[in-house]
């Protein structure tokens, strides 16, 4: 899988594991094994544990914890593709000026605000118990004043590519801004939302991929927004 303009992301399947090649990438920024971890932590949630025989050898790229401005490359053992896409995406939000982390907002219909905090648990351990899934949402916010428009359609078409279980993706209020004003479409307009079905893969069946798939939403973002 190859995506991306001013980065490059580029995945291979290798014996026991992927490799991945990140080409664009500045020298002199400083990324230490925290920043990754810090991302890969975020595909965890209640029943979902990653292989733990995950090694990751970057062999170019970074030396002393700084970027050399050549490509970049690991070798990932017993990673998966969508594991190499969260380490993009790391390397990529160290080029972008502002904050950017997408959410899970919605899961299995129930609001994950803090109010809800308990039914959301409820939820996750009865799918668990049943070895069922139920769908979710995931919100990202991004600056005013981003015009989104020039990476609608590489972003849907890499994270449909990347993910067979999401619906739709949303800009804006998606369909609800048939019903705005001009007012009320400004104030949304770089709202981006992702709505992923259940995980139908029989066995090892993840209850809410909303919850661990927020860091490919984020990660995908950063890297067609450079």
């Amino acid at each position: 899988m190859k995506f991306g303009k001013n980065m490059t992301v580029e995945i291979d399947k290798i014996e026991n594991g992927v490799k991945l090649r990140v080409g664009g990438v500045k020298k002199g920024i400083s990324i230490t094994p925290t920043d990754f971890g810090m991302d890969l932590h975020r595909r965890k949630m209640e029943g979902v544990t990653v292989d733990k025989r995950e090694e990751i050898d970057v062999l170019q790229g970074i030396k002393d914890e700084v970027t050399t401005g050549e490509d970049i490359v690991f070798e990932y053992l017993y990673g998966d593709e969508l594991s190499a896409v969260v380490l993009a995406g790391t390397i990529a939000k160290k080029h972008i000026p502002y904050e950017l982390e997408a959410l899970a907002v919605e899961i299995g219909g129930i609001s994950t605000s803090e109010q809800n905090k308990e039914y959301v648990t409820i939820a996750i351990q009865k799918m668990l118990g049943t070895s069922d899934s139920i769908g979710g949402v995931v919100e990202c916010h991004l600056p005013y004043n981003l015009d989104l428009n020039s990476i609608k359609g590489e972003f849907s078409c890499i994270i449909h590519n990347l993910m067979g279980e999401v619906s739709a993706i949303q800009f804006g209020n998606g369909v609800k801004d048939s019903r705005s004003n001009a007012k009320e479409y400004e104030l949304s307009k770089n709202k981006v939302m992702v709505t992923f079905g259940p995980h139908m893969k029989e066995g090892n069946r993840i209850p809410c991929l909303a919850g661990v798939r927020d860091v490919i939403v984020d990660s995908v973002l950063s890297i067609v927004l450079l």
